[in-house]
């Protein structure tokens, strides 16, 4: 074996261009796999940790009134309440010089922050917060630029006050700037009274049950609404989490599973390359293995030879995609886990990734080559002798006389040559185009899906034809809200709507639903056009609907077996219950955070159950600019108009619609961004793969080379006829890609949608993709095409005869 060592050594040494391609093939799959499966196991374990490390309530309950501390304590009393922490979050207006313009802020109180129960706030630099000083949030400080010294200027009642930040918090739930969120500060219970909530006074809570389940913190939370509601305080909306998996992890568990998806493509398409290599490599040297076979070489050894070569390949392979994927994995992890303001700073591998790359590089190669080296094994001495390479049967066949007679009819020399070269090895043709073909499709399919996304929300966004929704804080008279509204410059139209919580009964027994504190009964104006949401089944509010109907969402109707034409009781506690028949079943996709179902119904009937006539508790306003800065001004002048009248407006909850568009949008552009780059990745594996099999077509064809050189072909006419048979290839996979990704592309949209919105995603095929892909694949096919050209150029008649 000593000599056949020497064989396998000299080969990759020699042949460095050649190892250095299989090599990068193979660790292009291999890399991808470790980075990917990396990057998941990582992040989504380290979250779920950090998330476990600041003691997580179960559900934050926002409420419409205050409670004292007394109680808050009280709760606890509730069978299965566990702990309750009292607490304040609002909304600000804040400036950092007094000639900026103001920006949007959440503002947190905590009674003590040295004793916290819940949701722990850690401070990471300076002090806690004080009568006359302010915190700002980690990842604020860091987005925003905003350190310790600096002054905030708020927007408080009658005056605009400047306060000293003398600490950095970390707060384990706020939402990333980078996807929209707000800039977040901190103030204790004395700052939080200069701003209108005296001390003592809570609109929040943090509550854990015990034992705790989804579906028992959503029956304990509607028991808090119940116990509450005996007091006269309504529950507004009750954020849950579970306390062992971080809130983001369904946001980012649907895109984990699509990159693995393509990590496994990548790897997949570096087995083909790595069967086009070692075609390649016998293809070449059929005439060492005729040798090796008349001195006594057996198949087996053949095997061997060829097989270590292979597993040569794997493990530098190994060694260059191992380092580096592990590398990439951690860094892509931290660069994830700092917009969720989590630390990660200590170097660290996943072990599953390690032994997923091992496999990768060492198994998947040898069962890739184990086909190529077999047929190259089984070749005779004689036919070792008479061949220059694999195959060699072209013209064979029907459709090879087809190719043939169409290039020699109606294309030109070099244009014919190039055609029939393309299929003069099928085998490897098919190989080639897998790879090309699967670049393509992900790249198309990953734009595809890109383009969904943001064709649903545009979608869903659609529907909403106001621009600003203002909440109160108390219900007000509805004519007077909106003939304050429309007399404010640039409201073109305004609609007051009136909303009361309630519980979901069906034969005196509650329904489950989908928040956990029954439903929230809206009522609409009759023949409103301000919001049509996407009916599943049934229809939407008519405007001569009348008695009681409603149209309930399509989640509560699964849960419960519910179907339009069904009867359901409302119970309004204080103001009777009804009974109501579904006429319809909507699905939501950018929902908002309130977790009490709303149910839609025409405002003359809310008004005949409820003995609540001319009253409202929310507006939603159309404006005649739509621009984000003229919505914000406009929701700003409302907000003043409103406050110089006594009508204080919860601005928890007020926001315009281009707020909302670039929440939503902003949250899902990191997405965007990682399926583009795979994409892009995808192309360049394309690449190396038609880079691989025109090589191996410059090594078959010496002799052809050669005696075209002895006719007089040039330079120029050698290395277009190479360039053209990569265009052709490259072209032709474009032709199976785009037929291909979009079939792919819908049903992949639709478990994408499901598994984050749960709703199938609009689909919208990338058109502009496919233009974009061409033009790219013919560029990509072209540089693969340039290397291999370039050798065949070079190839002189002396060599060729040497060869032959």
């Amino acid at each position: 074996m000593g000599v056949l060592w020497d064989k396998v050594w000299f080969d990759l040494w020699h042949h460095k261009g050649r190892t250095m391609l299989a090599v990068l093939s193979i660790a292009a799959g291999v890399f991808a796999i470790g980075a990917i499966f990396g990057l998941v196991d990582q992040l989504l374990s380290t979250m779920d940790k950090s998330h476990q490390a600041v003691n997580p309530s179960h559900m934050n309950v926002i409420l419409r009134q205050p409670i004292d501390r007394e109680t808050a304590d009280s709760l606890t009393n509730i069978p299965g309440i566990a702990g309750v922490e009292p607490l304040n979050g609002s909304t600000i207006r804040y400036k950092m010089h007094p000639d900026d313009e103001w920006e949007g802020a959440s503002l947190v109180m905590r009674d003590d922050y040295q004793n916290q129960k819940f949701d722990w706030l850690i401070l990471k630099d300076g002090l806690w917060p004080n009568n006359q000083t302010i915190g700002v949030e980690r990842i604020t400080s860091d987005y925003y630029g905003i350190d310790i010294g600096d002054e905030v200027i708020f927007d408080m009642p009658g005056t605009d006050r400047s306060f000293p930040v003398t600490g950095k918090i970390r707060h384990p739930f706020v939402p990333p700037p980078d996807f929209g969120g707000s800039a977040y500060f901190f103030v204790d219970a004395e700052g939080m009274a200069r701003l209108g909530i005296p001390q003592g006074q809570f609109f929040q809570l943090l509550v854990t049950v015990d034992p705790y389940s989804e579906a028992y913190a959503k029956d304990r939370a509607a028991a808090i609404k119940d116990q509450l509601a005996k007091q006269d305080v309504g529950v507004a909306f009750v954020i849950y989490q579970d306390p062992n998996e971080h809130w983001a992890r369904p946001v980012l568990l649907g895109i984990t599973v699509v990159l693995q998806i393509l990590a496994v493509v990548s790897l997949f398409t570096s087995v083909i390359i790595v069967i086009n290599t070692t075609t390649a490599i016998i293809t070449q040297q059929i005439d060492q293995i005729g040798v090796i076979k008349a001195i006594g070489g057996t198949s087996g050894t053949i095997v061997r030879v060829y097989m270590t070569g292979v597993l040569v390949f794997g493990l530098l392979a190994l060694l260059i995609a191992l380092p580096l994927g592990a590398v990439v994995a951690f860094w892509g992890t931290q660069q994830m886990l700092a917009l969720f303001n989590i630390d990660y700073n200590t170097f660290q591998a996943a072990p599953r990734a390690i032994v997923l790359q091992i496999i990768a590089a060492v198994a998947t190669p040898l069962l890739a080559a184990i086909w190529p080296v077999r047929n190259g094994a089984r070749i005779t001495v004689r036919e070792a002798i008479a061949s220059y390479g694999l195959g060699g049967n072209f013209g064979t066949n029907k459709f090879d006389r087809f190719i043939e007679r169409f290039s020699d009819t109606l294309l030109s020399a070099p244009y014919a040559i190039a055609l029939s070269n393309v299929f003069r090895r099928k085998g490897r043709l098919l190989l080639t185009q897998g790879v090309l073909v699967l670049a393509g499709t992900m790249f198309l399919m990953v734009l595809t899906l890109a383009a969904s996304m943001t064709a649903t929300l545009n979608n869903e966004l659609a529907r909403r034809q106001y621009d600003i929704r203002q909440f109160f804080f108390f219900a007000q008279r509805t004519d007077r809200v909106e003939m304050i509204a429309q007399q404010i410059p640039g409201v073109e139209e305004v609609e007051a709507w009136f909303t009361v919580t309630g519980t979901i009964l069906r034969e005196g027994e509650r329904l489950q639903d989908t928040g956990g504190l029954g439903a929230e009964l809206f009522g609409i104006p009759s023949g409103s056009e301000m919001y049509k949401p996407f009916i599943i089944n049934g229809c939407w509010l008519q405007p001569d609907d009348s008695g009681n109907v409603v149209v309930i969402s399509q989640d509560s109707a699964d849960f419960n077996d519910l179907k339009v034409g069904d009867t359901i009781s409302i119970d309004l506690a204080e103001l009777g219950a009804d009974e109501w028949q579904i006429i319809g079943t909507y699905q939501t996709i950018t929902a908002d955070l309130f977790s009490t179902d709303p149910i839609y119904a025409p405002a003359d009937a809310v008004v005949a159950a409820t003995k609540k006539a001319n009253r409202a508790n929310q507006i939603v306003v159309k404006a005649s600019d739509k621009s984000a800065a003229a919505t914000e001004q406009l929701m700003s002048d409302l907000s003043d108009a409103f406050k110089t009248r006594n009508i204080n407006v919860n601005p928890f909850f007020s926001r315009t619609k281009p707020q909302d568009r670039e929440y939503a949008f902003n949250q899902f552009g990191i997405v965007n961004n990682m399926l583009f780059g795979l994409a892009i990745i995808m192309g360049i594996v394309g690449g190396i793969g038609l880079m691989g099999s025109l090589s191996i077509s410059v090594v078959e064809r010496t002799r052809e080379i050669g005696v075209l050189r002895s006719i007089g072909a040039e330079t120029a006419v050698i290395m277009t006829m190479f360039v053209l048979e990569g265009a052709l290839q490259g072209l032709l996979s474009w032709l199976i890609s785009v037929p291909l990704a979009y079939v792919i592309a819908r049903p992949v949209a639709s478990a994408l949608g499901q598994t984050i919105f749960n709703v199938d995603l609009d689909f919208a095929f990338n058109y502009t993709a496919v233009l974009i892909w061409l033009v790219a694949i013919l560029s990509i096919s072209f540089l693969a095409s340039i290397i291999p050209a370039h050798s065949a150029a070079r190839v002189s008649v002396r060599e060729s005869l040497a060869y032959a």
